[in-house]
């Protein structure tokens, strides 16, 4: 018994800095997205996504492989300066992480609106790169 709770405690306590570290590496992997979204390469957004991954944007529809990199191509004929703002992540595993962020964005056109929305992302750790495996904004 000792030991289970020495054990779980090793845990909790070496997990605290990964968290932070979490944070981070997702605050880079969407800073990335943003910027190649930003230089109109919506090629490179959809080559972050996992194989297996999942888009539910606000649109209410499910899109899957090809389809979420066709989904990003439209979204850069409406939208600009695509903003992308950890609020937190959780490790749900040692290959998943689900993240909070918040969204901004203006839309394009003579009655531009900035957008400021929230989503909820999985990442996937895929052959040591974490990918976006299930993304949902509205």
């Amino acid at each position: 018994m000792r030991k289970t709770l020495l054990a779980a405690a090793a845990l909790v306590f070496s997990a605290t800095p990964a968290l932070a570290n979490d944070n981070a590496m997702i605050q880079a992997a969407d800073d990335a997205l943003a910027a190649a979204f930003n230089k109109g390469d919506t090629a490179a957004v959809g080559a972050m996504y996992a194989a297996d991954a999942t888009m539910l944007p606000g649109d209410n529809k499910l899109y899957k492989g090809a389809d979420i990199t066709a989904w990003w191509t439209g979204a850069a004929t409406a939208i600009t300066n695509l903003k992308l703002t950890v609020l937190e992540t959780e490790r749900l595993s040692p290959t998943y992480i689900r993240e909070i962020s918040r969204v901004e964005y203006d839309t394009k056109g003579a009655n531009s609106v900035h957008a400021n929305v929230t989503a909820v992302v999985v990442y996937k750790l895929v052959n040591g790169k974490w990918m976006l495996w299930t993304d949902i904004f509205h």
